[in-house]
């Protein structure tokens, strides 16, 4: 199908009646911006997509394209009675209809989702990968594991059971190590590279959530800075339907956070390694993955396989507008998803994000102004500015003023 039929296609859906389109319900925290760039992206088509009410500041919640909120979990997380959760989103469903297509955008809503398929099923569309395999790609230990056994390329990892490992494991590991969390965590974003024991110690006590469950890993740390991302849709048969390749060109924190500029960039090695692996362990669903490559072996190694939407995923858009959201919603409402072809060279941008990463770049003598403001040139999206939905990137601007302040409030007690 060519990009001029697979257009007609979409405006074709947008025509169709509302009563045929179905709902979205996206399963975020205040600030997850994949939110609002998921409600964009599909309201484009005419589809109504509904997300969960938070308190306080949500860009995503104030967009144009929020067609309503609805309670669930504890301010965006699926913290508390996962009972009464259950019991919200059903509620959620039965207001919306049979059929509505539930969309996790984090790790921990993935899980939830994965955890509770059969209650779910029966108000809500949504993929349905091994409960055990969203798990363990949710966790660096358990991506690490599976990844070994099907031959994909993956950094050596160790992962301490209590702060006392850590002390007894520092001096034995091969510097610098990579120190991150094992179960990524919506409010957590420190990645850090230790150079010696002693760093490695100070970062692992800062990160630690516990002395005995600390919830952190330490990962070999790859030289040179080619990160490389591949995120895609796999249907039921865990095929490849949308597929996309792209460089992480800048990030907040710089060099080790999460994408803050980015580019589309074709990689077919490195598309074949990533889809490949996928199917071959039977995932279904969006995936968000990095890959770092190696030079010392020439190997693509993955670093992260987010069972979800990433929060960069338009990034990856194709000459006829498809993403991988709007690969699922096509899949799942049981329409026919259009060849890909990527548009090359799209270069997207978190507004927020690329200017905190500017700056500490700026103090780290890594990047001036000129450079910044040229890196910035020919932008195609940015995550939270839109002449047609302002709301979401004010309050986003607003929100790096508060913590601004906040945070020098509390440097100076």
């Amino acid at each position: 199908m060519t990009a001029v039929s697979s257009q007609k296609e979409l405006r074709n859906m947008k025509s169709s009646t509302a009563s045929e389109l179905p709902a979205v319900l996206f399963l975020a925290p205040p600030r997850w911006y994949s939110a609002h760039c998921a409600a964009r992206s599909l309201g484009a088509l005419g589809a109504r997509v509904y997300m969960l009410r938070h308190q306080g500041i949500s860009p995503s919640n104030l967009s144009r394209f929020c067609a309503g909120t609805f309670p669930g979990g504890d301010n965006g997380r699926p913290l508390g009675d996962p009972n009464e959760i259950v019991s919200q989103l059903l509620a959620a469903g039965a207001a919306l209809g049979e059929g509505t297509i539930l969309i996790p955008g984090t790790d921990e809503w993935a899980v939830f989702i994965a955890d509770h398929d059969e209650d779910l099923k029966c108000w809500f569309r949504f993929p349905h990968p091994p409960r055990g395999l969203v798990r363990a790609l949710s966790s660096k230990q358990g991506l690490y594991e599976v990844a070994a056994k099907h031959g994909c390329p993956t950094p050596r990892l160790v992962v301490p059971q209590s702060l006392h490992e850590v002390l007894a494991q520092a001096d034995d590991l091969v510097y610098p190590v990579m120190v991150k969390p094992e179960v990524s965590r919506p409010d957590v974003e420190m990645k850090a590279v230790a150079h010696d024991p002693a760093e490695l110690i100070e970062y692992a006590r800062e990160l630690a959530e516990s002395e005995d469950a600390p919830n952190v890993i330490f990962q070999e740390y790859i030289p040179g800075h080619q990160d490389w991302t591949f995120t895609g849709y796999f249907d039921a048969q865990s095929r490849c339907l949308a597929g996309f390749t792209g460089q992480r060109l800048r990030t907040l924190p710089p060099h080790m956070g999460h994408t803050s500029l980015g580019v589309c960039r074709g990689n077919p090695e490195l598309h074949r390694l990533a889809s490949g692996f996928l199917t071959d362990i039977g995932y279904q669903g969006i995936v968000d993955s990095e890959f770092r490559y190696d030079r010392r072996d020439g190997t693509y190694k993955v670093v992260d396989a987010n069972p979800r939407v990433g929060g960069n995923f338009r990034v990856f858009v194709d000459v006829a507008g498809t993403d991988v959201i709007r690969a699922l919603y096509l899949d799942l409402a049981g329409r026919s998803v259009p060849p890909i072809a990527p548009c090359e060279g799209r270069l997207w941008v978190k507004e927020d994000s690329d200017l905190i990463s500017f700056v500490r770049s700026r103090r780290a003598g890594e990047l001036d102004l000129r450079s910044w403001l040229r890196s910035l040139k020919g932008v195609d999206e940015g995550a939270t500015f839109s002449i047609r939905d302002p709301l979401p990137f004010l309050a986003a601007m607003l929100l790096v003023v508060v913590d601004t302040v906040k945070g020098r409030l509390r440097h100076r007690r």
